[in-house]
């Protein structure tokens, strides 16, 4: 949907990606412990890329250190983007109570319109 929309507005995508340091794991960690993340990481945001520049669309992919909603608030100010695009689980009830919601805070404290796309 994405590359739909950036392409019929004629705009430019960015393809955010937030990573979270997962706090049981000790440190340090060797080099493959962290690297290997990185990697899948990189080769997915590359394929998403491509994908969106096959379609004639102006796309980078941005990865960050930090929880998703901030990274994608920081993000979208920091990139000075017309619109944000988000996907979401579609946790409901008590879970999005207890887990919180990405969709959600992005949707209360961004400054641009957002979509959300279950």
């Amino acid at each position: 949907m994405g590359i739909a929309l950036a392409r019929s507005g004629k705009g430019h995508l960015w393809f955010v990606f937030a990573q979270q340091a997962d706090p049981r794991l000790a440190e340090p960690r060797t080099e493959e412990e962290v690297s290997t993340p990185v990697r899948a990481t990189q080769k997915a945001m590359e394929a998403l890329v491509r994908e969106a520049r096959d379609a004639g669309v102006v796309a980078e992919a941005v990865v960050r250190e930090g929880d998703a909603a901030g990274a994608i608030l920081r993000a979208a100010r920091e990139l000075d983007a017309g619109m944000v695009l988000v996907g979401t689980r579609g946790l409901g009830g008590a879970a999005r109570v207890f887990l919180g919601s990405v969709s959600s805070r992005v949707v209360s404290e961004g400054a641009v319109p957002v979509v959300v796309v279950p």
